[in-house]
Protein backbone atom coordinates (compact mmCIF):
# COMPACT_ATOMS: atom_id res chain seq x y z
CA UNK A 1 0.00 0.00 0.00
CA UNK A 2 1.58 3.08 -1.27
CA UNK A 3 -0.67 6.93 -1.37
CA UNK A 4 0.96 10.52 -2.03
CA UNK A 5 -1.60 13.42 0.17
CA UNK A 6 -1.29 16.76 -0.35
CA UNK A 7 -0.70 18.18 3.49
CA UNK A 8 -2.13 21.25 4.88
CA UNK A 9 1.26 23.02 4.68
CA UNK A 10 1.49 22.89 1.31
CA UNK A 11 3.94 19.74 1.14
CA UNK A 12 3.18 16.44 -0.22
CA UNK A 13 3.52 13.10 2.04
CA UNK A 14 4.43 10.05 0.41
CA UNK A 15 3.75 6.79 2.34
CA UNK A 16 4.28 2.82 2.10
CA UNK A 17 4.62 -0.20 4.11
CA UNK A 18 7.53 -2.55 4.34
CA UNK A 19 7.02 -6.28 4.01
CA UNK A 20 6.06 -6.26 7.88
CA UNK A 21 4.17 -3.90 7.90
CA UNK A 22 5.48 -0.99 9.27
CA UNK A 23 4.37 2.66 7.56
CA UNK A 24 7.67 4.69 6.65
CA UNK A 25 6.77 8.55 5.09
CA UNK A 26 9.05 11.26 3.39
CA UNK A 27 7.99 14.86 2.75
CA UNK A 28 8.82 16.70 -0.31
CA UNK A 29 8.19 20.36 -1.39
CA UNK A 30 7.04 18.82 -5.08
CA UNK A 31 4.59 15.79 -5.86
CA UNK A 32 6.79 14.96 -8.86
CA UNK A 33 9.80 14.34 -6.19
CA UNK A 34 7.45 12.75 -3.42
CA UNK A 35 6.27 9.89 -7.13
CA UNK A 36 9.64 9.49 -7.81
CA UNK A 37 10.98 8.03 -4.56
CA UNK A 38 8.02 6.32 -4.41
CA UNK A 39 8.07 4.36 -7.37
CA UNK A 40 11.69 3.54 -6.30
CA UNK A 41 10.91 2.30 -3.09
CA UNK A 42 8.36 -0.19 -4.79
CA UNK A 43 10.29 -1.06 -7.26
CA UNK A 44 13.04 -2.46 -4.38
CA UNK A 45 10.33 -3.88 -2.77
CA UNK A 46 9.08 -5.71 -5.55
CA UNK A 47 12.59 -6.65 -6.96
CA UNK A 48 14.04 -7.90 -3.33
CA UNK A 49 16.21 -5.06 -3.13
CA UNK A 50 14.74 -3.02 0.17
CA UNK A 51 16.59 -2.28 3.24
CA UNK A 52 14.54 -0.22 5.79
CA UNK A 53 16.02 3.18 6.07
CA UNK A 54 16.12 2.47 10.02
CA UNK A 55 18.15 -1.02 9.69
CA UNK A 56 20.99 0.91 8.35
CA UNK A 57 21.45 3.15 11.53
CA UNK A 58 23.83 0.48 13.50
CA UNK A 59 27.39 1.39 13.40
CA UNK A 60 29.76 -0.60 11.54
CA UNK A 61 32.12 -1.48 14.93
CA UNK A 62 28.88 -2.78 16.61
CA UNK A 63 27.70 -5.27 13.49
CA UNK A 64 31.34 -6.44 13.17
CA UNK A 65 31.48 -7.85 16.77
CA UNK A 66 28.56 -9.46 16.22
CA UNK A 67 29.80 -11.11 12.91
CA UNK A 68 32.59 -12.34 14.72
CA UNK A 69 30.84 -13.62 17.51
CA UNK A 70 28.47 -15.49 15.31
CA UNK A 71 31.45 -17.22 13.06
CA UNK A 72 33.22 -20.71 13.65
CA UNK A 73 36.54 -19.97 13.47
CA UNK A 74 39.50 -21.56 14.99
CA UNK A 75 40.46 -19.59 17.89
CA UNK A 76 43.53 -18.33 16.09
CA UNK A 77 41.71 -17.31 13.61
CA UNK A 78 39.27 -15.36 15.04
CA UNK A 79 42.33 -13.62 17.61
CA UNK A 80 43.35 -12.39 14.33
CA UNK A 81 40.09 -10.88 12.72
CA UNK A 82 39.50 -9.23 16.07
CA UNK A 83 42.79 -7.68 15.93
CA UNK A 84 42.66 -6.62 12.61
CA UNK A 85 39.20 -5.08 13.25
CA UNK A 86 40.48 -4.10 16.19
CA UNK A 87 43.55 -2.42 15.01
CA UNK A 88 42.95 -1.27 11.99
CA UNK A 89 38.80 -0.58 11.35
CA UNK A 90 37.42 0.37 14.27
CA UNK A 91 39.31 3.27 14.76
CA UNK A 92 38.41 4.93 11.63
CA UNK A 93 35.31 3.48 10.92
CA UNK A 94 33.83 1.98 14.01
CA UNK A 95 31.37 4.34 14.69
CA UNK A 96 29.66 5.35 11.30
CA UNK A 97 26.29 3.63 10.72
CA UNK A 98 26.25 1.39 7.98
CA UNK A 99 23.96 3.30 5.97
CA UNK A 100 26.09 6.39 5.65
CA UNK A 101 29.04 3.78 4.57
CA UNK A 102 29.86 5.10 0.30
CA UNK A 103 32.40 3.97 -1.72
CA UNK A 104 34.13 6.90 -1.22
CA UNK A 105 34.04 6.37 2.74
CA UNK A 106 36.12 3.14 1.98
CA UNK A 107 38.36 4.31 -0.57
CA UNK A 108 39.88 7.01 1.80
CA UNK A 109 39.69 4.14 4.27
CA UNK A 110 41.82 2.11 2.11
CA UNK A 111 44.18 5.05 1.20
CA UNK A 112 44.99 5.48 4.77
CA UNK A 113 46.33 1.95 5.39
CA UNK A 114 47.99 1.82 2.77
CA UNK A 115 50.16 4.83 4.19
CA UNK A 116 50.75 2.54 7.64
CA UNK A 117 51.11 -1.45 6.32
CA UNK A 118 52.31 -2.93 3.14
CA UNK A 119 50.03 -3.10 0.59
CA UNK A 120 49.58 -7.32 0.62
CA UNK A 121 48.17 -6.79 4.03
CA UNK A 122 45.81 -3.64 3.28
CA UNK A 123 44.51 -5.42 0.58
CA UNK A 124 43.73 -8.75 3.17
CA UNK A 125 42.04 -5.92 5.73
CA UNK A 126 39.84 -4.55 2.81
CA UNK A 127 38.93 -8.30 1.83
CA UNK A 128 38.03 -8.94 6.16
CA UNK A 129 35.91 -5.33 5.34
CA UNK A 130 34.14 -6.55 2.31
CA UNK A 131 33.46 -10.24 3.69
CA UNK A 132 31.66 -8.06 7.12
CA UNK A 133 29.79 -5.71 4.84
CA UNK A 134 28.63 -8.31 2.55
CA UNK A 135 26.79 -10.09 5.39
CA UNK A 136 25.61 -6.93 6.33
CA UNK A 137 23.58 -6.57 2.79
CA UNK A 138 22.55 -10.18 3.36
CA UNK A 139 20.90 -8.85 6.60
CA UNK A 140 18.90 -6.88 5.00
CA UNK A 141 20.68 -3.34 6.45
CA UNK A 142 22.80 -2.20 3.40
CA UNK A 143 21.39 -2.29 -0.33
CA UNK A 144 24.93 -3.36 -1.61
CA UNK A 145 28.49 -3.86 -0.80
CA UNK A 146 30.64 -0.25 -1.17
CA UNK A 147 33.85 -2.15 -0.90
CA UNK A 148 32.53 -4.18 -4.38
CA UNK A 149 32.59 -0.53 -6.06
CA UNK A 150 34.70 -0.50 -9.26
CA UNK A 151 35.73 3.13 -7.32
CA UNK A 152 37.41 0.80 -4.51
CA UNK A 153 40.62 0.07 -5.76
CA UNK A 154 42.58 -2.32 -3.62
CA UNK A 155 46.50 -1.40 -3.72
CA UNK A 156 48.42 -3.72 -6.75
CA UNK A 157 50.13 -6.90 -4.81
CA UNK A 158 54.09 -7.13 -3.64
CA UNK A 159 56.03 -7.42 -6.68
CA UNK A 160 58.84 -8.64 -4.39
CA UNK A 161 59.87 -11.84 -5.59
CA UNK A 162 61.07 -14.99 -3.07
CA UNK A 163 64.91 -15.16 -2.90
CA UNK A 164 65.84 -17.86 -1.29
CA UNK A 165 68.77 -18.54 0.87
CA UNK A 166 71.74 -20.52 -0.73
CA UNK A 167 72.72 -24.01 0.88
CA UNK A 168 75.52 -21.93 2.06
CA UNK A 169 73.68 -19.55 4.07
CA UNK A 170 71.79 -22.29 5.60
CA UNK A 171 74.55 -24.25 6.78
CA UNK A 172 76.09 -21.22 8.33
CA UNK A 173 72.63 -20.63 10.35
CA UNK A 174 72.73 -24.07 11.19
CA UNK A 175 76.24 -24.36 12.24
CA UNK A 176 74.85 -21.17 14.57
CA UNK A 177 72.47 -22.85 16.50
CA UNK A 178 73.22 -24.06 19.72
CA UNK A 179 73.97 -27.90 20.01
CA UNK A 180 70.35 -28.31 22.01
CA UNK A 181 68.70 -26.57 19.02
CA UNK A 182 70.57 -27.40 15.80
CA UNK A 183 68.37 -29.79 14.62
CA UNK A 184 65.33 -27.55 14.22
CA UNK A 185 66.52 -25.66 11.46
CA UNK A 186 67.76 -28.75 9.57
CA UNK A 187 64.18 -29.74 9.86
CA UNK A 188 62.84 -26.53 8.56
CA UNK A 189 65.15 -26.54 5.70
CA UNK A 190 65.14 -30.07 4.77
CA UNK A 191 61.27 -31.20 5.08
CA UNK A 192 59.88 -27.23 4.48
CA UNK A 193 58.26 -27.52 7.88
CA UNK A 194 56.86 -24.15 9.68
CA UNK A 195 58.11 -23.08 12.72
CA UNK A 196 55.16 -24.13 14.53
CA UNK A 197 54.91 -27.80 12.94
CA UNK A 198 58.80 -28.06 13.92
CA UNK A 199 58.07 -27.03 17.03
CA UNK A 200 55.11 -29.55 17.57
CA UNK A 201 56.96 -32.48 15.83
CA UNK A 202 56.75 -36.10 17.89
CA UNK A 203 58.92 -38.60 17.93
CA UNK A 204 56.20 -41.02 16.36
CA UNK A 205 55.65 -38.93 13.28
CA UNK A 206 59.11 -39.57 12.48
CA UNK A 207 59.58 -42.62 10.50
CA UNK A 208 63.11 -43.03 10.34
CA UNK A 209 62.49 -47.08 8.94
CA UNK A 210 60.43 -45.88 5.93
CA UNK A 211 61.86 -42.28 5.90
CA UNK A 212 58.95 -40.21 5.80
CA UNK A 213 58.03 -37.35 8.07
CA UNK A 214 54.37 -37.08 8.91
CA UNK A 215 52.78 -33.83 10.01
CA UNK A 216 49.92 -33.84 11.86
CA UNK A 217 50.22 -30.97 14.61
CA UNK A 218 51.88 -27.62 15.42
CA UNK A 219 52.30 -25.65 18.81
CA UNK A 220 50.59 -22.30 18.37
CA UNK A 221 50.06 -19.41 20.89
CA UNK A 222 46.31 -18.30 21.25
CA UNK A 223 45.48 -15.81 23.58
CA UNK A 224 48.37 -15.79 25.22
CA UNK A 225 48.55 -19.58 25.84
CA UNK A 226 50.60 -22.21 24.07
CA UNK A 227 47.71 -25.10 22.49
CA UNK A 228 48.64 -28.14 20.41
CA UNK A 229 46.60 -27.67 16.85
CA UNK A 230 46.46 -29.16 12.95
CA UNK A 231 48.74 -28.10 10.85
CA UNK A 232 47.76 -24.80 8.93
CA UNK A 233 44.49 -25.95 7.33
CA UNK A 234 43.83 -28.30 8.65
CA UNK A 235 45.75 -31.01 6.41
CA UNK A 236 48.17 -33.82 7.62
CA UNK A 237 50.81 -34.42 5.57
CA UNK A 238 53.64 -36.53 4.37
CA UNK A 239 56.84 -35.32 3.47
CA UNK A 240 60.50 -37.32 2.40
CA UNK A 241 63.11 -37.88 5.33
CA UNK A 242 66.64 -37.00 3.58
CA UNK A 243 69.34 -38.21 5.14
CA UNK A 244 70.83 -34.90 6.28
CA UNK A 245 67.86 -34.76 8.49
CA UNK A 246 67.56 -37.96 9.59
CA UNK A 247 71.12 -38.33 10.92
CA UNK A 248 70.66 -34.74 12.79
CA UNK A 249 67.67 -35.98 14.40
CA UNK A 250 69.34 -39.32 15.31
CA UNK A 251 72.19 -36.99 16.63
CA UNK A 252 69.40 -34.63 18.31
CA UNK A 253 67.33 -37.50 20.00
CA UNK A 254 71.08 -39.12 21.08
CA UNK A 255 71.75 -35.92 23.07
CA UNK A 256 68.36 -34.61 24.04
CA UNK A 257 65.73 -37.53 24.38
CA UNK A 258 62.00 -36.64 23.40
CA UNK A 259 59.82 -35.36 26.51
CA UNK A 260 56.02 -35.76 26.86
CA UNK A 261 54.56 -32.36 27.03
CA UNK A 262 50.54 -31.71 27.40
CA UNK A 263 49.05 -28.23 26.28
CA UNK A 264 45.31 -28.12 25.77
CA UNK A 265 43.74 -29.35 21.91
CA UNK A 266 42.93 -26.36 19.77
CA UNK A 267 41.91 -23.90 22.32
CA UNK A 268 42.96 -22.91 25.62
CA UNK A 269 40.62 -25.09 28.17
CA UNK A 270 40.51 -27.17 25.44
CA UNK A 271 40.87 -30.90 25.77
CA UNK A 272 44.13 -31.70 27.35
CA UNK A 273 46.38 -33.30 24.35
CA UNK A 274 49.74 -35.16 24.94
CA UNK A 275 52.79 -35.25 23.01
CA UNK A 276 55.99 -36.42 23.05
CA UNK A 277 58.38 -33.57 21.35
CA UNK A 278 61.23 -33.78 20.08
CA UNK A 279 62.13 -30.08 20.55
CA UNK A 280 61.64 -28.15 23.87
CA UNK A 281 63.18 -25.81 26.04
CA UNK A 282 65.46 -26.25 29.15
CA UNK A 283 62.33 -26.97 31.03
CA UNK A 284 60.84 -29.78 29.19
CA UNK A 285 58.12 -27.14 28.01
CA UNK A 286 56.96 -26.92 24.43
CA UNK A 287 59.22 -24.05 22.62
CA UNK A 288 57.41 -20.71 22.03
CA UNK A 289 58.65 -18.33 19.02
CA UNK A 290 59.78 -16.05 21.88
CA UNK A 291 62.53 -18.62 23.47
CA UNK A 292 63.35 -20.22 20.14
CA UNK A 293 64.52 -16.63 18.33
CA UNK A 294 66.29 -15.01 21.85
CA UNK A 295 68.23 -18.50 22.76
CA UNK A 296 68.62 -19.61 18.68
CA UNK A 297 67.15 -17.98 15.66
CA UNK A 298 68.71 -14.06 16.74
CA UNK A 299 72.12 -15.81 18.16
CA UNK A 300 72.77 -17.94 15.13
CA UNK A 301 71.66 -15.12 12.69
CA UNK A 302 74.65 -13.02 14.09
CA UNK A 303 76.91 -15.79 14.13
CA UNK A 304 76.26 -16.51 10.40
CA UNK A 305 75.88 -12.61 9.19
CA UNK A 306 73.16 -12.44 8.27
CA UNK A 307 71.21 -9.41 8.61
CA UNK A 308 68.00 -9.34 10.95
CA UNK A 309 64.90 -8.67 8.84
CA UNK A 310 61.38 -10.21 8.33
CA UNK A 311 63.16 -11.25 5.07
CA UNK A 312 65.12 -13.89 7.13
CA UNK A 313 62.85 -15.75 9.83
CA UNK A 314 62.82 -19.39 10.26
CA UNK A 315 60.06 -19.20 6.92
CA UNK A 316 63.15 -18.65 4.78
CA UNK A 317 63.87 -22.11 5.46
CA UNK A 318 60.84 -23.21 3.67
CA UNK A 319 61.64 -20.85 0.48
CA UNK A 320 64.92 -22.73 0.57
CA UNK A 321 63.81 -25.82 0.84
CA UNK A 322 61.06 -25.11 -2.02
CA UNK A 323 64.10 -23.59 -4.38
CA UNK A 324 66.00 -27.03 -3.64
CA UNK A 325 62.95 -28.98 -5.22
CA UNK A 326 61.89 -27.05 -8.34
CA UNK A 327 65.66 -26.66 -9.07
CA UNK A 328 65.70 -30.27 -9.12
CA UNK A 329 63.07 -30.79 -11.26
CA UNK A 330 60.47 -31.12 -8.83
CA UNK A 331 57.11 -30.81 -9.63
CA UNK A 332 54.99 -28.24 -8.48
CA UNK A 333 52.56 -30.14 -7.57
CA UNK A 334 54.68 -31.95 -5.26
CA UNK A 335 56.58 -29.07 -3.73
CA UNK A 336 52.77 -27.93 -3.14
CA UNK A 337 52.07 -31.23 -1.05
CA UNK A 338 55.23 -31.25 0.63
CA UNK A 339 54.60 -27.62 2.13
CA UNK A 340 51.53 -27.82 3.05
CA UNK A 341 49.87 -25.74 0.26
CA UNK A 342 45.98 -26.06 -0.54
CA UNK A 343 46.41 -24.43 -4.02
CA UNK A 344 49.40 -25.69 -6.06
CA UNK A 345 48.54 -22.36 -7.57
CA UNK A 346 49.56 -19.98 -4.89
CA UNK A 347 52.69 -22.01 -4.92
CA UNK A 348 53.24 -21.63 -8.55
CA UNK A 349 52.81 -18.17 -8.53
CA UNK A 350 55.23 -17.83 -5.48
CA UNK A 351 57.92 -20.08 -6.54
CA UNK A 352 57.63 -19.98 -10.71
CA UNK A 353 60.86 -17.80 -11.36
CA UNK A 354 63.02 -20.03 -9.37
CA UNK A 355 61.76 -23.10 -11.26
CA UNK A 356 64.61 -23.86 -14.44
CA UNK A 357 64.47 -22.03 -17.26
CA UNK A 358 62.07 -24.02 -19.68
CA UNK A 359 62.85 -22.80 -23.27
CA UNK A 360 66.07 -25.09 -23.97
CA UNK A 361 63.47 -27.76 -23.18
CA UNK A 362 60.79 -26.39 -25.44
CA UNK A 363 62.97 -26.62 -28.45
CA UNK A 364 64.10 -29.71 -27.85
CA UNK A 365 60.97 -31.35 -27.08
CA UNK A 366 59.56 -29.39 -30.37
CA UNK A 367 62.93 -30.84 -32.44
CA UNK A 368 62.57 -34.06 -31.13
CA UNK A 369 58.86 -34.67 -31.88
CA UNK A 370 59.37 -33.65 -35.37
CA UNK A 371 63.02 -34.52 -36.67
CA UNK A 372 63.28 -37.01 -39.43
CA UNK A 373 63.73 -40.79 -37.38
CA UNK A 374 67.21 -40.79 -38.85
CA UNK A 375 68.35 -37.41 -38.97
CA UNK A 376 71.12 -36.24 -36.30
CA UNK A 377 71.68 -32.41 -35.58
CA UNK A 378 75.71 -32.29 -34.69
CA UNK A 379 77.25 -28.68 -33.79
CA UNK A 380 80.11 -27.41 -36.40
CA UNK A 381 82.92 -27.17 -34.71
CA UNK A 382 85.42 -24.61 -35.83
CA UNK A 383 89.09 -25.83 -36.66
Amino acid sequence: MASIQKRPNGRWRARYRDQAGREHARHFDRKADAQRWLDTVTADLLTGRYVDPRAGKVTLGDFADRWIAAQTFDPLSRETVESRIRTHVKPHLGTVELRALRPSTVQAWVRGRQAEVAPSYCRLLLANLSTILGAAVEDGLLASNPCASSSVKAPKPDQRRVIPWTVERVQAVVAGHPDVHRAAPVVGAGCGLRQGEVFGLTLEAVDFLRRTVHVRQQVRLVGGQLVFSPPKGGRDREVPLPDVVSVALAEHLRRSPAVEVTLPWLEPGGKPHTSTLIFTNRDGDALTRAYYAHNAWKPALKAAGVDRNPRNGFHALRHHFASVLLDDGVTIRAVAEYLGHADPGFTLRTYVHLMPDSEDRARAAIDAAHAPADSVRTAEVPE
